[in-house]
């Protein structure tokens, strides 16, 4: 052992031996600490993990918030417009902040009692500063739907009469339709007591017309300017005689039936946006003469031609057409500086309501009647840019946007709506703030608290959306008994109204209103009568019948039908004529023959087929066989013309009109039910504007603005039909082309601005449908669904 521990020393195993347990000691110590460590680590790891976790859910929680408030700063960014941007751009915006607006010690206070007495409640801050604003400058009020702006222009004449002294001869008042018109009229009688105010009251046609007659009496030579006298109850029928005279005349019948436009609906257009004959001849020259090959006697010289020689036979005949009255103004205060003065100092005031809707050449004769130098009258504007919707005749928003920069311009809005349940107000918000790029940038303001309905129905197809509309509406009748005299009924329909974009949205309803016996009234009575009432049907049905009256061996009493056909492939009626009168027939179906061969060769590129069908179809009918009517109602709505020019939803109705009535005898036994309900709604339609007759309510958009409802129902709103099929984005389009081709397009913003108007009609209850699927087939939603942001159900 000695000897072993002296090897073990002197080998140095000991301390070998000693750092081994040394590092063993530590190892272990190592591994408890690691063991620690790894159980610290898992510890973390697991907290680390639900850490993560919750920042997950806090990451989404942010998200959903930011875009919550991305949202609403988008919102109270379109809504809210900061007072120097919008001065900036449409002139100054001042308030009263006077919490106490007419003081007992006010010498207006009189005046506003005596009218608040009889309109039985007060007026607002804003509207006791429009009528009180001094008229330094010119005066644009803007005001949003239901703010009450008739009762504040009306009480702002009474107030210029009463408490500034003005003369009510130096006042006028225009504005676009006779009824608003009559409103005025009546209202400025009510608040200045008396049943003629001699403020001039009227028409944009109306008053222009009154002016340029004073004028003539002081000066004979306007005699000169235009077409002059008075217009008949048949002066717009010898006008349109005479101007198809012309298109004859001037072999003008390509042109005349170029896209959806005839040559008198762009003059017309033209008119309105202040182009001379030149400008037009221009134009055509530009976009038309290329219709035909090169020609010695182009289009656009035809063209004028055409026109001047309308203007001279009119002249000579003194057949006078609305325009008149407007071009004839214009003319005279253009070229006759003693006209203008005369014209200029008849006035101190000029009120124009629905300033939105204001087209070119009206809005060149207010200058001239009121120049922007300000030595004419002072202007008073009111309108609403959001509720701008006859682009098509000529109408251009941008005259009230951009009024101030015309004018020395004060402005003040009525943003408050007393007309709607406030979730009523707060969808029409919601669904216009879409157009922020094209807009005066505003809200309205909600006057009652409460709300009504406004939702959405989502139906399963268009006869369950007709009977949904139909259903409710009763219920809705159910609210209040209809009374007249000693007449009572359960169900009062009058309560509703539905407005719609086109006719077409009015396919289902037709039948469900029929089939459920529910009296009906429609505002447009060429509405009524449904597929007969669509042009290139309606012709052609007229043609058959009187075909099937006459005597189908002579051969002349066919000359309507062939020309109709001619017409549908381009050929002026003077070549059918010709055709005719070159020809000998030995009888009816050799000149049908013959006929088909001499449209085949004007026709090289189209289906004669087609032709074919149809002749052989109309044979059937007059030879009194049986035919079923689709053997030439589809041969006739694929013609070349009539496939160009009806639409899709139109075609559809048809066809599926004459799947139910398959025989000559069903259709006309149709047609005549639907021209005796015609002849008879006139009736029911006067009676119910008198609250003599209980019945539902139809109405275009286009036609209910300025109007207010119950209850309404906007119907078949779903993409393609509100907005139309022929909506595009406004910046997608050459404005200035579209002028020069009289081919206004439709703007998705326009169509957004009807579906405005359309959902702020309402008073109490607001209820927006659409089918979900037509013809079987899924419908595509309108964007306006969504911007409305209203609840909706399915049915």
């Amino acid at each position: 052992m000695p000897l072993q521990k002296l090897l073990n020393k002197l080998t140095g195993r000991d301390k070998l031996v000693s750092e081994i347990e040394t590092l063993s000691l530590k190892n272990q110590r190592m591994h408890e600490e690691n063991s620690v460590l790894q159980n610290k680590l898992a510890a973390k790891a697991t907290k680390i993990k639900q850490l993560l976790n919750d920042n997950k859910k806090l990451q989404a929680y942010i998200l959903k918030n930011e875009r919550e408030m991305q949202e609403l700063r988008l919102l109270i960014g379109r809504v809210v417009e900061s007072n120097e941007i919008y001065k900036n751009q449409y002139g100054e915006v001042t308030s009263s902040t006077n919490e106490k607006l007419i003081g007992e010690w006010d010498v207006d206070k009189n005046f506003f009692d005596h009218i608040e007495q009889i309109k039985g409640n007060p007026f607002n801050q804003h509207q006791v500063e429009a009528i009180r604003y001094p008229m330094e400058r010119s005066l644009r009020i803007i005001a949003g739907a239901g703010s009450g702006k008739t009762e504040t222009i009306c009480a702002k004449t009474a107030y210029l009469t009463t408490m500034e002294n003005v003369e009510a001869s130096k006042i006028c008042m225009v504005t676009f339709t006779r009824k608003a018109a009559d409103e005025m009229n009546d209202r400025v009688n009510l608040f200045l007591g008396t049943d003629n105010s001699k403020v001039m009251i009227g028409t944009f046609h109306g008053v222009f017309r009154s002016l340029f007659e004073q004028l003539l009496r002081i000066i004979p030579a306007l005699a000169s300017v235009g077409v002059t006298g008075q217009k008949e109850d048949d002066s717009d029928e010898k006008a349109s005689k005479l101007f198809q005279q012309l298109i004859e005349k001037y072999n003008l019948f390509v042109f005349d039936k170029q896209e959806n436009k005839n040559i008198r609906q762009r003059i017309d257009y033209w008119t309105n946006l202040g182009y001379s004959p030149e400008e037009m001849m221009t134009f055509v020259a530009k976009h038309y003469d290329s219709l035909e090959s090169e020609s010695e006697y182009p289009i656009h010289k035809r063209f004028y031609d055409l026109y001047m020689e309308f203007i001279q036979i009119r002249t000579e005949q003194q057949i006078v057409i609305f325009d008149d009255f407007l071009l004839n103004l214009y003319r005279a205060l253009q070229q006759y500086e003693s006209a203008r003065k005369f014209i200029q100092n008849k006035f101190e005031y000029i009120f124009v309501d629905e300033f939105q809707d204001i087209n070119p050449l009206q809005m060149d004769i207010l200058k001239l009647i009121s120049p922007p130098d300000g030595s004419g009258a002072k202007l008073i504007i009111v309108g609403d840019d959001d509720q701008s919707i006859y682009a098509f005749r000529g109408s251009d928003p941008k005259f009230i946007k951009q009024f101030h920069e015309l004018y020395n311009t004060y402005t003040i809005e009525l943003m408050m709506n007393y007309r709607s349940k406030q979730n009523i107000v707060q969808a029409g918000n919601r669904v216009i703030i879409s157009n922020a790029h094209d807009r005066i940038k505003k809200s309205m303001t909600p006057f009652h608290n409460a709300e009504g309905d406004a939702y959405i129905w989502a139906a399963n197809n268009p006869v369950d959306e007709a009977n949904w509309i139909i259903s409710k509406a009763q219920k809705l009748g159910e609210e209040k008994q209809f009374k007249f005299k000693d007449k009572v009924e359960i169900v009062n329909y009058t309560l509703s109204t539905i407005l719609y974009r086109s006719v077409g949205q009015l396919q289902s309803v037709y039948q469900v209103l029929d089939h459920r016996s529910i009296p009906y009234v429609i505002e447009n009575n060429a509405d009524v009568m449904g597929i007969f009432n669509i042009s290139e049907l309606k012709k052609a049905f007229g043609i058959w019948s009187n075909l099937m009256k006459a005597n189908a061996l002579i051969q002349s009493n066919w000359r309507p039908l062939l020309i109709n056909i001619a017409n549908a492939y381009y050929i002026k009626s003077q070549e059918v004529d010709h055709f005719l009168v070159q020809n000998d027939f030995s009888n009816v179906q050799h000149m049908l023959r013959k006929f088909v061969e001499y449209v085949k060769k004007y026709n090289k590129g189209n289906d004669i087929v087609l032709l074919e069908n149809y002749l052989n179809g109309i044979f059937k009918l007059i030879k009194r066989n049986q035919v079923d009517i689709m053997e030439f109602i589809e041969p006739l709505l694929l013609f070349p013309t009539n496939k160009k020019n009806l639409s899709k939803e139109e075609t559809d109705w048809i066809k599926k009109e004459c799947t139910i009535y398959k025989s000559w005898r069903d259709l006309n036994g149709y047609h005549q039910r639907l021209k005796e309900k015609s002849e008879n709604m006139k009736k029911h339609l006067e009676l119910y504007h008198k609250g003599e007759y209980n019945a539902l309510y139809f109405l275009t958009i286009h036609k209910s603005k300025g109007l207010a409802f119950n209850n309404v129902f906007v119907i078949g709103v779903h993409d393609g039909a509100l907005p139309s099929n022929r909506a595009v984005a406004l910046s997608s389009v050459d404005m200035n082309e579209c002028k020069e081709k009289a081919e206004p397009p439709t703007t998705h913003e326009e169509e957004r601005r009807l579906m405005y108007v359309a959902a702020t009609r309402a008073k109490n209850n607001l209820y927006v449908t659409f089918p979900k699927t037509i013809q079987d087939k899924p419908s595509k939603r309108s964007i306006f669904i969504k911007e409305l942001r209203m609840p909706l159900k399915n049915g």
